[in-house]
């Protein structure tokens, strides 16, 4: 996107004398965005105890430009985001209720998608047969890593712990 964003025009449409506008469940203060805040109001113009207001870095503000014009969100704009920015984003976006439209991969959530990858491997590896101490003892560090964050239930890890006990694993 060449042309800078302090030229931007932020009406509401809908209500053109409101400084606000729709943003999922809640209001977005469009004066705050013009100087680079993302702020956001409930319904009722309250604030949202658990959404902060904060500063948005040039790259986070053309996406959040795009959104609330409605044009489409490339995937460049998203790559050249930093990981505290997508979590940010894809926290905004969840909290929102426009995860929808706005698809923001978090790394945190990528993480705990590779450990459950993982996981389902070594959990195949153990089914099949292979018993080798090391990955043994991987596919139980990532259970109890996996439990405690409570992707898998505390019942459901203490069951497969159980049936590898009865396997001398």
């Amino acid at each position: 996107m060449t042309d800078d964003t302090k030229d931007t025009i932020y009406v509401n449409n809908i209500e053109p004398m409101d400084i606000y506008v729709p943003f999922g469940k809640h209001k977005l203060n469009l004066k705050k965005l013009k100087s680079g805040r993302l702020q956001l109001r409930s319904k009722t113009n309250n604030v949202i105890a658990n959404i902060k207001s904060k500063m948005l870095t040039k790259n986070m503000k053309i996406i959040i430009d795009k959104f609330i014009s409605d044009q489409p969100i490339e995937f460049e704009d998203i790559e050249k985001l930093e990981d505290n920015e997508k979590d940010y984003l894809a926290e905004i976006a969840e909290k929102c209720n426009i995860n929808d439209r706005l698809r923001i991969p978090s790394p945190k959530l990528t993480k705990i998608q590779s450990d459950i990858n993982k996981f389902n491997i070594l959990r195949g590896e153990i089914i099949a047969g292979n018993d080798s101490k090391e990955l043994v003892k991987d596919f139980k560090v990532l259970l109890l890593k996996l439990m405690n964050s409570k992707h898998i239930s505390k019942s459901e890890g203490n069951e497969i712990m159980i049936l590898m006990l009865q396997m001398n694993l």
